[in-house]
């Protein structure tokens, strides 16, 4: 299963992954940091391909429950990944939802 697919279609729990899902988005969140080239440069470029989609994760996490489900997923990616929260509040800085 490919990442678009764990963040617009289904995982392999059967739910969606699309943000609607925090448990979903969460563990799409971690499959994106915990990898051995993301972990070398501590964190994923904030103007790369792979940002967009951090932010689209964002975005559907605010769509289903506001900045509360944004900051539930910063904090469940922190509880497994500490180094890689501050990476993605910098890539959500972006987000008028985070601000707000």
């Amino acid at each position: 299963m490919g990442l678009l697919d764990r963040l617009f279609g289904r995982n392999k729990d059967g739910g969606t992954a699309d943000g609607g899902d925090l448990e979903g988005a969460v563990r799409t969140l971690i499959e994106m940091y915990d990898l051995p080239d993301v972990k070398a440069e501590s964190g994923l470029s904030i103007t790369g391909r792979h940002a967009e989609e951090v932010r689209t994760v964002g975005r559907n996490l605010h769509k289903a429950g506001g900045k509360e489900s944004m900051v539930a997923a910063r904090d469940g990616l922190r509880q497994r990944l500490p180094w890689a929260a501050s990476n993605l509040e910098a890539i959500w800085a972006s987000l008028p939802q985070w601000k707000g």
